[in-house]
Order: structure tokens, then sequence, then C-alpha cells
């Protein structure tokens, strides 16, 4: 229940993210120099509390070369789906990198060795069925951005897999911070050369949205660090509905019946799973 919990929190946090980079996009900044800037904020204000908060050693790791093989991989995904909002509506680049949620299911049992049962299919397969009909795809799906909005879905997926590999030994904390200090020293490498000047209000935009993005990847790193990926990974659908409101907030995208139904569905196939969970426990219990 933390797990889900976890999740549900982090995709409000992280829509909201998305929703104010779309917005830093579509003032002529690039892809990289954001990273590179929200970087710059996040990391000496993670240092800073893990010097103030944490004992010494805390951000020790015996596992060096995973962390690296995460961020190599991870590093794809927020560049990737930063790329298709460029050309894509929020919440249509939304449902493509929702093809993580099955990539995670279905990887966890070769990679894991975790066990998906054909209720747990069955509830993913209806939650994929309630997304593609909350989001109304548009003739956008088939534009450049949805190849990039793919390339992020494999990339996010490989990550959170990798997460759930590294364990409890390894702190959320530890594993974001390490992300974010690698990401942002490679956005920053790149970016450099057509670095753009930001006025001061573009920039408390940006510091924005690296508050929001350390909390909500803590929020989803401890979910899936302490839950089966297969239980809660369909709560990410959850992501579609948030990025719905503010697609309309925002930019007057205004949703029909059809977000209704699948947003139905959705929290629908989320409840089944809990009581799946539930019934599973109470069967080893007895």
């Amino acid at each position: 229940m933390q797990g889900i919990v976890l999740i549900l929190l982090g995709a409000l946090l992280l829509s909201l993210m998305d929703g104010v980079m779309k917005h830093l996009l579509e003032q002529g900044y690039s892809v990289l120099q954001m990273m590179a800037v929200r970087g710059w904020f996040v990391v000496p204000i993670m240092l800073l509390w893990a010097w103030r908060k944490m004992p010494s050693g805390a951000l020790k790791t015996t596992r060096p070369g995973i962390h690296f093989l995460r961020v190599f991989i991870g590093f794809g995904a927020p560049v990737f789906f930063f790329t298709s909002l460029q050309t894509m509506h929020l919440a249509d680049a939304t449902v493509i990198v929702f093809g993580s949620t099955f990539l995670m299911t279905a990887l966890s049992v070769p990679l894991l060795k975790e066990r998906v049962g054909p209720h747990r299919w069955t509830a993913v397969f209806l939650g994929m069925i309630g997304v593609v009909i909350a989001a109304g795809p548009t003739s956008d799906l088939v534009s450049g951005g949805a190849l990039y909005a793919m390339l992020a879905s494999l990339a996010y997926a490989l990550m959170m897999l990798i997460t759930r590999w590294m364990g409890p030994g390894e702190s959320a904390f530890k594993q974001v911070l390490y992300f974010n200090v690698w990401s942002a020293s490679i956005a920053t490498i790149f970016s450099i050369a057509d670095f753009v000047s930001m006025p001061l209000m573009d920039l408390a935009w940006v510091f924005l949205t690296g508050a929001l993005s350390v909390l909500g990847h803590l929020c989803l790193t401890r979910a899936f660090t302490i839950a089966p990926v297969g239980l809660v990974a369909p709560f990410e659908y959850s992501f579609m509905i948030w990025s719905t409101l503010i697609g309309f907030l925002v930019w007057g995208h205004i949703p029909g019946s059809s977000i209704l139904l699948g947003a139905a569905i959705i929290v629908a196939s989320g409840f089944y799973l809990i009581h799946r969970e539930r019934a599973l426990k109470k069967a080893k219990a007895t």
C-alpha cells in the first residue's frame, strides 16, 4: 500500500513538472539546456540536505557500475520525452510513454524473476485500454515526436527495472542524487555551446521543475524499491489523468467523454489490483 500511495503522489508531482517544462520549451529553450539548468539547482540542494541530515558515509555505494548503468539508460527518458513535447500535446506524448508499464511488467518476469499472474496481466491490459481511450489519440501520434516518446518509454522501463534490481540496499535519495549529478553534467557539456541567457522568471520556473522532479522521483524510486513491479507499475496510469487536466487548465485542451470513460477503466483496474493483492496475501497467510 505504501508503494501504491507513493506512485500516485509521484505521478502528480512529475505531471506538474512536465507541464512546466513544456511551457519553458515553448519559449524556445533546448531540452538539454533545461536539464542542465535544472541540475544546477537540484544537485547543490540535495548535497546540502545530505550534509545536514544524513550520517557520514550514507552516500557511499558498493555498486557504482549499476548506478552508472542506471544513469546511462535513464538519461534518455527525460531527453526523449521532453523532445517529444516540442511537437506533441502533453496527453498524447504521455499515452505513448505508458507503454513502459507493459514493458516493466513483461520484463520483470525474465529479468527479476517476479511472478505476474493472469489476473494482473488482465488488469494491466484493461488499464492500457483505458489510457488509450482517455488520451483520445490524434494525428500527432504519427508525427516525428511519437518516435521520441517510444524511446522515452523504453528507457524509463529499463531504468525502473534497474531500480528494483538494486533493492533496498541503495536508498531512493542516493539513486536520485546520482542520477541528477550525472544527468546535469552530461546535459551541461552538450548544451554549453548553444546556451541561451534566461530571465529571472524563467529561472524560477526551472527551479520549480527541479523541486517537483526530485520529490516525484524520490516517490517513484522508493515505490519500486519496496513493492513488486507488477503491482505498482499499473498505478502510473494516473499520469494520464493529471496530464489531461494540466493540458485543459493551461492550454485549453478540453477533455471529452472519452476522458471520463478511460479514467473509469483505469481506476477500476487499479482497485482490482489492490483487491487481488490482498486476496493473495490472505491465501498465503492461511
